[in-house]
């Protein structure tokens, strides 16, 4: 395993640089996109940038772009790397508050419809109130908290309990979230739909891989996309259940529990073949045992002076957002939602035996014959 400031563990494979970042169980060569051998073999500063291993955080040669995780993040499906479908509508058990100005004018009403194509809610024949009206009959009406009969999310607020106004102050509400969610962690983590961030990983791999002599060398080796839960998770993993992942935990480990979550190519008996093409991204348990865990640390290898996202599931939180936990601009790992764009680094494995060349230096990297 690589870790801290190392500087022999720089491989030249596809027109690209690679960092090693690990020999796997198998033997196989573990290792993240580095830099476009085109762009950074053009710098007047190569030598330096090389050595260095990181970028200045403006020119962005050590990853592919920028993505979001997931485009979409009000459900648990969310935080995987491919995920199901959503299936009907659900109420969330996560209690919000909100206040009703004495004074003000706001729209409630006792049933919403729900327009699949267009993923929104509206209030049905919605009334118009003043903060002082709103009392406990109106525990179980829907509201958007909005002053328009005509606003329309992708979610509505059940209200769930009511301290009226006592005429100059707000009336105080709390509600439920309901929109349209998974129903169960099975249909969460169903491998249908791919994430924002693994098309754009498998674009690059049709432009710069797919059909070249560089297929040969890949290996099928598992990624884990963990969406097993922390120990003292209380969450369903569907919906907008509040849900804490494994990765949510300090605790590093190499393995991956779930099948579900091994993500293969055509291996099916160890993962679930359920990728298009051998490449991911890295996992958060790795970045920590390289040096990215506790503290901002930009003496390790893994750091290039700008955030990336890894392959690890954080938590669904109560601000109704799914999150995944990223290697930040400091070095140090984080969390952040999904539907915030980060940079792309991809992870391949190349076969035992694939690297003849170099001494794995900055300048003299390990190459294919």
């Amino acid at each position: 395993y690589f870790r801290g400031n190392v500087e022999n563990n720089w491989v030249k494979f596809a027109n690209s640089y690679w960092r090693i970042i690990r020999i796997n169980g198998d033997d196989t060569i573990r290792m993240i996109y580095a830099g476009d051998v085109n762009v950074i073999d053009g710098l007047s500063n190569k030598e330096e940038v090389l050595k260095n291993g990181y970028d200045d955080g403006d020119t962005g040669y050590t990853q592919i772009g920028e993505s979001y995780f997931n485009s979409s993040y009000m459900d648990n499906a969310y935080v995987g790397y491919m995920y199901g479908n959503r299936d009907r509508v659900v109420e969330g058990d996560y209690t919000s508050s909100t206040s009703h100005s004495a004074t003000a004018t706001r729209y409630y009403a006792q049933e919403y419809t729900y327009d699949e194509e267009t993923d929104r809610f509206t209030l049905k024949d919605p009334v118009a109130l003043l903060g002082t009206e709103v009392t406990e009959d109106y525990v179980g009406w829907y509201t958007m908290n909005n002053s328009s009969s005509t606003t329309s999310n992708p979610y509505v607020r059940k209200i769930t309990s009511v301290i009226p106004s006592d005429g100059s102050s707000s009336a105080s509400i709390k509600n439920h979230y309901v929109t349209y969610g998974t129903t169960s962690k099975e249909k969460a983590q169903e491998n249908i739909n791919d994430s924002t961030i693994k098309k754009v990983v498998d674009e690059w791999y049709e432009s710069y891989i797919k059909d070249t002599e560089y297929e040969s060398y890949l290996s099928d080796t598992l990624f884990c996309n963990d969406r097993s839960f922390y120990s003292s998770n209380t969450g369903t993993g569907a919906g907008t259940s509040a849900t804490d992942y494994r990765a949510y935990s300090g605790n590093k480990t190499l393995k991956c529990s779930q099948k579900n979550d091994r993500f293969t190519v055509d291996d099916e008996e160890i993962g679930n073949g359920d990728l298009t093409y051998p490449i991911s991204l890295i996992t958060s348990d790795e970045v920590y045992l390289a040096g990215g865990y506790g503290d901002a640390n930009s003496s390790y290898y893994l750091y290039t002076g700008n955030s990336y996202w890894t392959l690890s599931p954080f938590r669904f939180s109560d601000s109704l957002s799914a999150r995944v936990r990223n290697v930040f601009v400091d070095g140090d790992t984080s969390n952040d939602v999904v539907g915030v764009s980060y940079r792309a680094r991809p992870v391949i494995n190349l076969k035992a035996g694939s690297l003849k060349m170099g001494s794995g230096t900055a300048l003299d990297p390990y190459r294919v014959e």
